[in-house]
């Protein structure tokens, strides 16, 4: 279903995702308020100056995209996959409710929006939970991506269309190749599975609205702006509609801006200049804005990308034949981290994969990217540590790529937007060389209760069948606790004592059972790779 921005409100408020602030706020107020509570959305009813209330960070952690998609967190990815293959075509419908204030020509006023400074450095005001929605001026499909746009005068912005992800700049190329501008509406603000839509990865000849349905599992309802032939969502609170001055080209100052990274990145950009010529919206409407960098910048909006990139991800593995179960981007990676949990089917599949991982994204990122096997909870940090540490060799399981797409605010990519990318393989080596029972993790000893109607043995009693019981075949130390389980512990250990001088070990890994034999503690060395000699396996006295 198509949810208003009010009742996605209502919604995450019940669910317990949400904070509200009732006293009235200053502009300059809000970054603080919104840094005092990263992990949950923040509602500011009531700003000095503005007739909008103030949403943010309604989209800043994993169990929000859960919740939103209805889903578990580790199947967010999956479920996004499955509905970005739908396809049901959009309804126009003639009335919305952001229509109530219709504002045109010298009518234009960004100021009544509640605009502020949210990073120290950043070069003006922003508008930034933007969803641009254009038409690719020959084949009339639509496409919507979400851009950072500042302010530059009442009815002027410039937006940041750098990236090679960015679709629209195509657009804005293919009408400048014309000899036109581009029409483009700009949506503030909605619910989240809009947001999420909006950044699946579908081909170029894909109407985005028609995948937008499919997120809501019926045709989404659409309505045509009042001054550019383009249609945005009915849902929408507030509508810029705009020219954006293709012609012109790339050359309108734009930046800095404290990115998702947590640092300012790019530094000052040349980027085109937007032109609004109309400004529509909900009377008492909510105006959205994006939590990106600032003190926590793993709990801010901007890890709406996580989703994106494990979809983009868990499809690319797919189809590449790898056997993926889950994809994670970790939050502190800040978008340029990702796992994946597969199981390798042949010995090049996790090395295949991590080719995958670092190339297949529209987003550009990871620019580190790790498997691990599907006995790894990869949404546990000491889990994926652990397997790093120990499964991970860097001269045998590195795959590194140079000259990659990366996003351009990596302040360590020497030419903005191409990186060197590396994978790592933490997962258990197939083939002949390795003995897979070196990597089993260790488990605990839970005997269960013992057998109620348990007969005592005296101690000379139990060494004897005891040594009948090893002497039948041989046992492990398990083995024998199990089997006598409710002997009183001090007469099992001192019976085993026992019969010590008389019990060898076979070598039959992971287990290396004890047996009756004549032979103290003995066996013949069991040959091994050179790199991988271990000194259990040479011949030994007990």
């Amino acid at each position: 279903m198509q949810q208003s921005l009010a009742d996605f409100v209502a919604s995450m408020d019940e669910a317990g995702f949400l904070v509200r602030i009732p006293d009235e706020v200053r502009v300059d107020q809000i970054p603080q308020l919104l840094e005092a509570h990263p992990t949950k959305a923040v509602l500011i009813e009531k700003v000095k100056d503005s007739e909008f209330s103030v949403l943010a960070n309604a989209y800043s952690n994993q169990d929000m995209f859960a919740w939103a998609m209805g889903c578990d967190k580790t199947k967010t990815g999956l479920k996004m996959v499955e509905r970005s293959k739908g396809r049901i075509a959009w309804e126009q419908v003639t009335t919305a409710p952001c229509k109530e204030v219709i504002l045109r020509g010298d009518d234009v006023d960004l100021t009544r929006l509640p605009l502020f400074l949210h990073h120290d450095r950043d070069g003006h005001a922003y508008t930034n939970d933007n969803l641009f929605i254009s038409k690719h001026p020959d084949t009339g499909v639509y496409d919507w991506g979400i851009y950072r746009s500042m302010f530059r005068s009442k009815d002027e912005k410039s937006v940041d269309m750098t990236c090679t992800s960015h679709r629209q700049r195509i657009h804005a190329m293919v009408a400048a190749a014309k000899g036109q501008n581009l029409e483009v509406a700009i949506v503030l603000g909605g619910p989240t599975l809009d947001k999420i839509s909006a950044l699946v990865g579908v081909t170029t000849d894909t109407d985005d609205f028609e995948v937008l349905g499919s997120f809501y599992g019926a045709a989404a309802k659409m309505i045509r702006c009042e001054t550019i032939d383009v249609v945005v969502p009915a849902n929408a609170e507030i509508v810029l509609e705009c020219e954006l001055l293709a012609l012109e080209g790339l050359v309108y100052d734009e930046g800095p801006y404290g990115e998702f990274t947590g640092m300012y990145g790019g530094g000052i950009k040349h980027n085109y200049r937007l032109k609004v010529k109309a400004m529509t919206y909900r009377k008492g409407g909510i105006y959205q804005h994006c939590t990106i960098g600032g003190l926590h910048p793993w709990y801010t909006d901007n890890m709406l990308q996580l989703p994106a990139i494990e979809a983009d991800l868990f499809n690319g593995l797919k189809n590449a034949g790898i056997d993926v179960h889950e994809v994670r981007c970790p939050a502190g990676g800040l978008s340029n981290i990702a796992y994946a949990k597969i199981h390798p089917l042949g010995a090049g599949d996790a090395k295949q994969a991590l080719g995958v991982m670092l190339t297949c994204s529209k987003q550009g990122l990871p620019k580190v990217a790790m498997v691990f096997d599907t006995d790894v909870d990869i949404w546990d940090d000491q889990a994926v540590l652990a397997a790093m540490a120990y499964r991970y060799m860097p001269d045998r399981d590195t795959v590194r790529l140079d000259g990659l797409n990366t996003m351009t605010v990596d302040p360590k990519s020497t030419e903005p937007g191409i990186a060197s990318k590396i994978g790592m393989d933490c997962t258990v080596p197939l083939g002949s060389n390795w003995n897979p029972n070196e990597f089993v993790r260790s488990t605990l000893t839970d005997l269960g209760d013992p057998p109620p109607d348990v007969r005592i043995m005296s101690e000379e009693e139990l060494t004897g069948d005891m040594r009948a019981f090893i002497a039948a075949e041989p046992r492990a130390w398990y083995e024998i606790l199990k089997h006598y389980h409710g002997q009183p512990y001090p007469i099992l250990y001192r019976s085993f004592g026992n019969l010590r001088h008389e019990l060898g070990r076979s070598n039959d890994p992971p287990w290396y059972r004890y047996t009756l034999s004549s032979q103290p503690f003995a066996w013949e060395a069991t040959p091994q790779p050179d790199h991988h000699s271990d000194p259990r396996h040479l011949k030994t006295a007990g």
